[in-house]
């Protein structure tokens, strides 16, 4: 399954993507409504942040980026000026954001979405995920080992990247100082120095592992393929298998029966009591416990729903939003995934 998450998210084609000007800010330093008709989301979606409740982004196909004021009933086009696939996004607060994605494309905005511009991070390498701990100090990561540091913002990036050809896909920073990196091979990688240098932790699996979350620097969450679900309590110095297949099976031996019994899982959060992981197939996990078990949500058929979801963003008080193939987005209020007309999922137990 090497480079198995980069070749697809390269590759993924759907229609042409709507981008166009969002409103100026106003007066007030309050972001006004943007006055073009509301966005229809058709291309597929690769990241999302909500900062609150209400406010979010999400990125994708074609240089997408659309952003929503009212919780995702309705989403605004922002122009990134690029065409490129965007395969992340992270905000730390209301108006300092950024998204990155393929050939290293790295974009910045202080308005909130208004503007974007170009950053130049000397490598040329995907990038699949960015998190910044304040609005100076952040990492990206990507293809063959690729990970970037930043201490001013993203006006300069170091590079500080693995020797070994080892593709990275998600990474949390909790402070300035302390955070994770997963990626192919069961990797999971830790920084106690901003990102200057990483110690590798032994998760105890071979297999990828596609999106990471910590709560705290004690409590994390590690998900990947055959629907893996890890879990520490100790900073990544131990982690629990808490759903999944553990064994790697030969190509031949996985059946659609299997394949959908055990999604890949490619993003978790985890906010309070509210806990989501999901991933392909549309498969939607979710816990009420904190993240100490987990629960795989009903789907009317096995066929319906999108082919799968990408990312999930969960704010205070268990809002945001779930996103994914062909435009998908899907609201989280109060802990709940909603169905397209509003209600929520039902939820059975994980074999």
């Amino acid at each position: 399954m090497r480079r198995a998450f980069a070749k697809a998210a390269a590759t993924l084609r759907c229609g042409r993507a709507l981008v166009a000007v969002c409103a100026a800010v106003a007066a007030t330093g309050a972001f006004a409504a943007p006055t073009s008709p509301a966005l229809t989301l058709k291309d597929n979606l690769y990241g999302v942040k909500f900062v609150d409740s209400q406010q979010g982004w999400v990125v994708g196909a074609f240089g997408t980026i659309a952003h929503t004021t009212d919780g995702g009933m309705s989403w605004q086009p922002q122009s990134s000026k690029t065409t490129q696939q965007l395969y992340d996004i992270d905000f730390v607060d209301a108006r300092n954001g950024w998204a990155v994605g393929r050939s290293a494309t790295i974009l910045h905005t202080a308005d909130g979405g208004a503007t974007w511009e170009a950053q130049k991070p000397g490598v040329d390498k995907h990038l699949f995920s960015v998190d910044f701990a304040d609005n100076q100090v952040g990492v990206a990561v990507g293809d063959w080992g690729t990970i970037l540091v930043t201490t001013d913002g993203g006006q300069h990036w170091e590079n500080r990247s693995l020797p070994d050809d080892l593709n990275l896909y998600d990474v949390v920073m909790i402070d300035k100082s302390r955070g994770w990196i997963a990626g192919e091979l069961g990797s999971v990688l830790t920084t106690a120095d901003g990102g200057q240098t990483w110690t590798k932790q032994d998760t105890g699996v071979e297999k990828t592992l596609f999106g990471l979350y910590f709560a705290d620097a004690q409590h994390g969450w590690a998900v990947g393929i055959d629907a893996l679900i890890l879990r520490t309590t100790d900073g990544g110095q131990s982690w629990q298998v808490q759903n999944g297949a553990t064994e790697i099976r030969a190509l031949e031996q996985v059946g659609f029966g299997q394949a959908y019994d055990n999604p890949s899982l490619y993003a978790v959060a985890v906010v309070g009591t509210k806990g989501i992981a999901v991933g392909e197939i549309g498969a939607i996990y979710v816990s009420t416990d904190g993240g100490e078990t987990w629960k795989r949500q009903d789907s009317s058929s096995k066929e319906s729903g999108p082919k799968w979801f990408r990312a999930v963003s969960l704010t205070t008080g268990a809002s945001g939003a779930v996103v994914g193939a062909a435009g998908a987005q899907v609201r989280i209020v109060d802990g709940r995934v909603e169905e397209s007309d509003g209600g929520p999922r039902a939820a059975k137990a994980v074999h």
